[in-house]
């Protein structure tokens, strides 16, 4: 893939990545071109017996795994329900969500009897095949080919400098419930760890630390903690956020068939595409589940438009015939405090509400509601513009064309930024905000591409390159300009600004 790539078809049909995964290896003579692998090379060629593989199962089955992260002192497990017929690849998605992990590793399946395939031909990633391993490749193995009978094992290693090994032991073979083919994780205990800490005695260390508190350890460990977002963290499972993961993986694949389906209007692929073909598979992966999750397929809500535009269309009306600008060029303080009262009227805002430059809420939604053209500065003074005018009063028509107009940036990386966050809110996803940003950096920094440069500070750096999107929709799903007095919602986790997210990545399919 290239490193900017401006063709939708750049976006990865996942199913061919996995079934045709080129088998590729280096010339015996060090020649630099790279040859296809025979396919009818003896198995005494390769040098190892072949993987021993059962038939697979007949009928719809499924399969109930335990997996254990091996080595903790405290068990660390997840509980699955995977259907049988599931090849390896995808199976290892599944592992990625259900412990947490952002998949910028690189992994191995390996029988439990022969863990460095020593007897035994590897089950081999697409990276193993470049590097001139021998081997199936993993996505032409199934489930059910490896594990038959109860207390079967099979072995997963992740991030072979941290070494997470996960043991997975088939505890049951069952009729499949339904038609679905996603993954469930129904049982398990505490969070999947963070990565790039060291491995299992990394981790335990670290949430050792968390919980002496920051009076203990060095400086620099509790910068660890910090960077990490761990501060406050609390050690248990969240079974609705791993469900939620494992149905955005199983509609994933739909929803980039989708994506590049749409139209090629006249202005060439959409923004979303584009941003989508930007990525490296596993990050095209990650974004195409936060579109299914978004579905932006849905009906949105006019009814309610009246409160998603509340707070701009007090503001318009507060405008009025136009008010003066200070010779500084900010709003006069008269105004401001009318502003404030008007909008504030549970007194939010502690600070001093008579001088724009020290009322940020007041100076934010004017630059930003200039931005978006509904008010200008003219002559001096802060009109409304003739479309302002026009949508002061009418909350539908007002919804729409915020909708329209959203990403609001007009930096490339704040329109590409801000397109990420519209897809996170419309897919209900806002608490795992920074999980998500980083995951895409680290998925996306293979192609030399990156928001922020990682961790919990590098993600809030990158999103403030989306701050008057990520105001629009805090506006909307509040309905009012600050949050109640008790209340520290963005607004960004509310029904309102999910609808409005999905409306604006509507206009951008």
């Amino acid at each position: 893939m290239p490193n900017l790539p401006s063709d939708p078809d750049n976006i990865t049909d996942l199913a061919a990545f996995r079934a045709q995964a080129a088998y590729r290896i280096a010339a015996d003579d060090h020649d630099a071109s790279v040859q296809s692998v025979p396919t009818d090379l003896s198995w005494g060629d390769r040098g190892t017996k072949p993987l021993p593989l059962h038939p697979v199962t007949a009928g719809p089955t499924q399969f109930r795994l335990r997996v254990d992260l091996v080595g903790t002192t405290s068990p660390l497990w997840r509980k699955l329900v995977v259907p049988a017929h599931l090849t390896l690849d995808v199976l290892h998605d599944v592992l990625q969500v259900a412990f947490g992990f952002t998949n910028s590793h690189l992994h191995r399946f390996a029988l439990t009897h022969d863990p460095l395939g020593r007897e035994f031909e590897g089950i081999l990633t697409p990276f193993d095949v470049t590097e001139g391993d021998i081997g199936i490749l993993e996505s032409e193995v199934r489930v059910d080919q490896l594990l038959t009978a109860p207390g079967d094992t099979l072995l997963y290693t992740y991030d072979f400098g941290d070494d997470w090994e996960h043991l997975l032991t088939l505890e049951s073979v069952e009729p499949q419930a339904d038609a679905s083919t996603a993954a469930r994780c129904v049982a398990g205990a505490r969070q999947g760890p963070a990565e790039d800490v060291g491995g299992v005695n990394g981790w335990e260390e670290v949430l050792a630390l968390v919980a002496d508190g920051p009076g203990h350890g060095y400086p620099e460990q509790w910068e660890t903690v910090r960077f990490l977002g761990l501060t406050g963290f609390v050690d248990e499972i969240d079974l609705d956020s791993i469900n939620r993961g494992l149905d955005r993986l199983a509609g994933s694949t739909a929803a980039l068939d989708w994506l590049r389906a749409q139209p090629v209007g006249p202005k060439g692929p959409s923004a979303l595409a584009l941003l989508v073909a930007g990525q490296s598979p596993g990050a095209q992966q990650v974004l195409a589940g936060y579109l299914a999750a978004a579905d932006v397929s849905l009906p949105i809500d006019l009814g309610e438009a009246e409160a998603a535009t509340a707070v701009i269309r007090t503001f318009l009306g507060l405008v009025g015939d136009g008010i003066r600008f200070t010779e500084a060029g900010y709003l006069p303080p008269r105004a401001v405090r009318t502003i404030m009262t008007t909008m504030d009227p549970g007194h939010r805002w502690r600070g001093p509400a008579n001088r724009e430059v020290q009322t940020y809420p007041v100076l934010q939604l004017r630059e930003t509601v200039t931005l978006l053209g509904l008010t200008r500065k003219f002559k001096g003074e802060l009109r409304l513009s003739a479309r302002g005018r026009k949508l002061q009063d009418d909350p539908v028509a007002l919804l729409k064309y915020l909708a329209a107009s959203l990403p609001a940036e007009r930096t490339a990386a704040g329109s590409e930024i801000a397109l990420l966050l519209l897809l996170i809110v419309a897919a209900g996803e806002t608490e795992n905000l920074h999980h998500v940003m980083e995951q895409i950096d680290q998925l996306s920094s293979m192609i030399g591409w990156s928001y922020g440069g990682g961790g919990q500070y590098g993600n809030l750096y990158a999103l403030q390159d989306a701050f008057d999107t990520r105001e629009v929709l805090g506006w909307a799903g509040l309905g009012q300009l600050l949050p109640p007095v008790g209340s520290d919602s963005s607004g960004l986790d509310t029904a309102r600004a999910r609808m409005l997210a999905r409306a604006a990545l509507m206009t951008w399919a």
